[in-house]
């Protein structure tokens, strides 16, 4: 090997692990603001509260011991979109608040829409969120119960475009209930115990526009606050944390300890942002985290879904019950939008959530006094009607229970407000819970009527134990709540880039490099793929003329087994065929370490904020805008699409300007992956994978985004450069012919 060609080696190798350290820097400094080594302001420790309570433990007729509270998300109120939104939240407002009277109302997010007409374009709606407290405003919850019946928390909407939280684009700090964008701790303290919500925020410190802006995080800072709401809430018969993003969809930083460990007091993790997806994937996300102990839970949209829930707390076991809007319609038309008002409730079937014994797919051992299910001696049940109610049947496993339910319900005054009274219409049936103390799993069943004739049947599995039923929700969104998309993106960007960068570039660069007659070495390696594919095609008429199975499957995986083979061996001569095509080699050379060490693209992320604040780069580890680090998520979802559109161009890209005759035998057809059919597919993969999303990118974030894309929009324009100049302007060869 020639001087020139170790030292263009070197250079390479060098080249390339310079490359790589310096994106390891970037990669630290872009997760820097998770954790505590950053300065960060001191809050003062809050002691854990204490309180004495008194409560039968046993479930009897008694009707105390039970909070009700009520959860709600995604309300997307849109001054363009003609359906549901406002028009269902207020329906929720005047229909479904009412009827439960619970003791509190949660909302988790993406209060308002954010968006333009086209749904392309993000921005902040003034009167989006005037029409959300004007709808607010028309009833008393904000200020009932000394302004702890109705709390609301931010979404990823709505801090779209948003600077900062001291921005004057956060209309939710002027608009909102809460006002605080960084959540909120309530406790509500019952003489039966004590329940602290605890609402965490985890839109990005900079509210980018999106299509950025889907994942959250929690920084180091946000990881402080936490810990300290958590502090306090110590000592609580309960907590329930809440976030618009579930846990699957954030990243968490650290202070003092992780998130892991912080979230073991929680009990029950409330979220929304997910909706319910698409083709039923979502229909149930929900998932028991046994290694913490908590069970989260995922809400469909009010939106187009008109989706609540409503939780009871009954002796400190924990139950709810999901229920829809009676809307004659949904997503119900709209088409006054903003103006909307909806002054009546509707008629609402009976709303009916069993307490005990508790629906054994949500147990909660961990946190919860499953002995009392054993040890009482009364069904209870909550039935809430707008009418009186006419019959409350109980059946078990089928049959008729043996004891009527009776009535033990009672409206409790909380605040000093004529309406100001918590619902809790308990319905209480004798029973002895040993008579299924089998380990069987049996049903409960609950068919409530009220007097005009609507009827709601409930059905709970249970078990006399502490044994969860599964819940097997796995293809309805279980699955989804059990992952890490922090670490599954960022996994398989790394590996992805890194097999890519040494498989397709590096190694057959260096390999080209060593080799003392190319020319030499390419007709050898043809005469060997020749030999190759004339054994694939013998191995092929004997299994066709086999006359048994056996053989039949025998020389199936032994000709499976010798293509496998040759597929490798004529991509790897690809490659190396590649190394020696400066044109194509080092354009491709430079994207791989491009995406490592340069931003994605570079644009007006924040249209909304002043000068230079209104620009970041997208870089593979996080967004840098306003000279700090944002460690979104997003960023490794771009460089991903990045990471594969090159590696399919650089599998794809060898194979067609090298001559077919260097894998096959000379003929009158040409190979597959030279037919038009395939160049067609790869072309549309170019422009439906790269083209469209850079487009998308110049829309929303200015056509800066293509003159500084180095990992995107010129990823773009070089890539059809190349497929129009390998694909569509040089000449398909069927001739044997070799490199010089």
């Amino acid at each position: 090997m020639s001087r020139h060609r170790i030292a263009n080696t070197v250079g390479l190798v060098l080249a390339t692990l310079v490359c790589w350290l310096y994106g390891l820097h970037l990669y630290h400094a872009a997760n820097r603001p998770l954790y505590s080594d950053v300065k960060l302001p001191s809050i003062e420790p809050v002691s854990p509260h204490s309180t004495e309570h008194t409560m039968d433990p046993v479930l009897s007729d008694s009707n105390d011991g039970i909070l009700t509270f009520v959860h709600a998300s995604d309300l997307h109120i849109s001054k363009y979109v003609a359906t549901g939104g406002l028009v269902h939240f207020q329906h929720f407002l005047r229909t479904a608040v009412p009827l439960v009277s619970p003791r509190l109302v949660v909302v988790t997010g993406d209060l308002t829409d954010g968006k333009d007409k086209q749904k392309l374009i993000s921005q902040q709606q003034l009167d989006e969120w005037q029409a959300y407290k004007r709808a607010l405003s028309q009833t008393d919850y904000v200020q009932r119960f000394n302004g702890t019946f109705y709390r609301d928390q931010r979404g990823n909407h709505d801090c779209f475009n948003v600077f900062s939280q001291a921005s004057s684009e956060n209309y939710f700090g002027m608009y909102s209930a809460v006002g605080d964008s960084s959540g909120y701790m309530l406790r509500i303290d019952e003489p039966f115990g004590t329940y602290s919500f605890v609402a965490s925020d985890g839109c990005p410190r900079h509210g980018f526009a999106r299509p950025l802006n889907f994942f959250g995080y929690l920084d180091a800072r946000d990881m402080q606050l936490l810990e300290s709401r958590l502090e306090e809430a110590r000592g609580s018969s309960h907590v329930f944390m809440l976030n618009h993003y579930p846990v699957s969809t954030m990243v968490y930083g650290k202070y003092r300890k992780e998130f892991g460990e912080l979230v073991r007091q929680v009990s029950v993790f409330l979220c929304g942002h997910l909706h319910e997806l698409v083709g039923g994937i979502g229909a149930q996300l929900q998932a028991y985290k046994a290694r913490e102990g908590y069970w989260e839970l995922e809400i469909g949209d009010m939106k187009e879904h008109a989706v609540y829930r409503v939780y009871a707390v009954d002796h400190d076991i924990v139950s709810f019950v999901d229920v829809r809007l009676p809307l004659p319609q949904i997503p119900m038309p709209n088409p006054e939008l903003l103006d909307v008002r909806v002054e009546a409730p509707v008629p609402h079937p009976p709303v009916v959530l069993v307490t005990n014994p508790k629906d054994a797919r949500y147990l909660l051992p961990k946190h919860e006094p499953l002995e009392r299910i054993r040890e009482s001696t009364f069904i209870r049940m909550l039935v809430w009607t707008d009418q009186p109610v006419a019959s409350v049947q109980v059946l078990i496993d089928g049959q008729v229970h043996p004891h009527p339910a009776v009535f033990r319900g009672t409206e409790r005054q909380v605040g000093s407000s004529a309406n100001e009274t918590v619902k809790t219409p308990l319905w209480v049936a004798p029973w002895d819970p040993e008579l299924y103390n089998d380990g069987n799993v049996h049903e409960l069943q609950v068919v409530a009527t009220d007097a005009a004739g609507k009827t709601t049947t409930s059905r709970t599995p249970f078990v006399i134990g502490q044994t969860l039923v599964p819940l097997q929700n796995d293809a309805r969104g279980g699955w989804i709540m059990q992952q890490s998309f922090s670490s599954m993106f960022q996994t398989s960007a790394c590996v992805s880039y890194i097999l890519m960068t040494l498989c397709l570039l590096v190694v057959p660069r260096v390999y080209f490099a060593t080799l003392p007659n190319f020319s030499s070495w390419l007709s050898e390696r043809s005469v060997l793929h020749h030999k190759d594919m004339a054994y694939i095609r013998h191995l092929y008429t004997l299994c066709c003329n086999a006359d048994s199975a056996v053989a039949k499957v025998k020389l199936g995986l032994a000709m499976l087994a010798a293509r496998a083979k040759f597929l490798v061996w004529t991509q790897f001569t690809a490659q190396v065929y590649l190394a020696s095509v400066p044109w194509l080699f080092w354009p491709g050379y430079f994207f791989a370490m491009g995406m490592c060490i340069l931003p994605l693209f570079t644009g007006r992320l924040i249209p909304s904020a002043q000068g230079s604040d209104a620009v970041g780069s997208v870089y593979a580890y996080g967004i840098y805008i306003s000279h700090e680090w944002s460690p979104l998520l997003d960023s490794w979802t771009y460089a991903l699409a990045s990471i594969v559109s090159l590696a399919v161009l650089l599998v794809y890209l060898p194979v067609a300007v090298a001559s077919p005759s260097m894998f096959y035998a000379p003929r009158a057809k040409r190979p597959w992956y030279r037919t038009v059919t395939v160049r067609v597919l790869v072309v549309l993969f170019v422009l439906v994978y790269l083209g469209a999303p850079t487009l998308m990118t110049a829309y929303t974030y200015g056509w800066v985004s293509i003159v500084f894309g180095y990992g995107r929009g010129w990823l773009f324009i070089v890539s059809c450069l190349a497929l129009y100049v390998v694909d569509w302007r040089m000449p398909v060869s069927l001739s044997n012919t070799t490199a010089a």
